[in-house]
């Protein structure tokens, strides 16, 4: 991730706007008065709508310490979500799994190597967890409930495991499902167990999501779970949250790809966490 990423992406735009070429300060414009649309629609649909090219707007991505516009857009949804009135626009399944995959496959392979023995998984949904469920495809035969459509679909892939989905509400852009119908159904069950993400790790306060429903039903299968592994690549450290799932004493394990040296490693092996640094990060440092 970027150092010269700013902590209110928004009052960046906003401050940059003036001394923008005219290209990019269309950009900036429609970012800030259209952001659902500029969060929802394609790069194709904002050239368009902008009579720009792809490659401007991920130049203007990459003025903020952004690498192109996937990343951007994250971001831009977590500074809508923290203005004193919020407008939460979620951020789309596909920009989500176009940031850092390399390396959340290699977190996904880590992890799948550390349930070897369980009989029966929970499993997050997005997108590093439907990578992890793409690496147990073809493991020893378990019971696997999720709340992910995806990670269903991938688990389902090799015929060996028995597949449950929770329960409730679609939420489209996340291909995920949520409500109090989760919670309802884990509150009966027990998992050997939980494999999960967050959208911000902070070793202070703990894990967090974007949104409040998320929160409820994702800290209800981490207290049916034996165990919580978290998978988070090096993107969701420190990240401005609103709604807080649980702190850190509730994790076992942590895999990520964060370098040996980060002194956010040392801060949450100082919870008591395991922290499993994947291949990638160790020859980093």
């Amino acid at each position: 991730m970027s150092d010269t990423r700013q902590s209110d992406l928004l009052a960046a735009i906003a401050d940059a706007q003036p001394g923008l070429s005219p290209k990019l300060r269309a950009i900036a414009a429609y970012s800030l008065d259209a952001p659902e649309r500029f969060i929802r629609n394609t790069s194709r649909e904002i050239c368009a709508a902008l009579g720009t090219s792809e490659p401007t707007l991920i130049r203007f991505c990459q003025l903020f310490g952004y690498s192109g516009l996937s990343d951007f857009r994250i971001d831009l949804a977590l500074a809508l979500a923290r203005k004193p009135q919020p407008g939460f626009v979620e951020p789309l399944a596909h920009d989500r799994r176009q940031v850092n995959m390399e390396a959340k496959g290699r977190i996904a392979a880590a992890a799948a190597a550390l349930v070897t023995e369980d009989r029966s998984l929970l499993i997050d949904n997005g997108s590093t967890a439907e990578l992890f469920a793409q690496a147990i495809a073809n493991a020893d035969e378990k019971t696997i409930m999720t709340t992910g459509l995806m990670v269903a679909q991938h688990a389902l892939a090799s015929g060996r495991h028995t597949v449950m989905l929770t329960g409730g509400r679609i939420r489209p852009n996340a291909l995920a499902l949520t409500g109090r119908v989760v919670e309802t159904v884990l509150a009966s069950m027990r998992f050997d167990t939980f494999v999960m993400g967050a959208d911000s790790v902070d070793p202070e306060q703990g894990l967090s999501t974007f949104l409040e429903d998320e929160a409820h039903h994702t800290r209800a299968m981490v207290e049916a779970a034996a165990r919580v592994i978290v998978l988070a690549d090096r993107t969701k450290f420190l990240k401005p949250s609103l709604h807080r799932i649980c702190g850190l004493e509730r994790v076992s394990i942590l895999v990520t790809d964060l370098p040996p040296g980060d002194p956010l490693v040392g801060q949450v092996r100082a919870r008591g966490v395991e922290v499993l640094l994947t291949p990638a990060a160790e020859a980093a440092e």
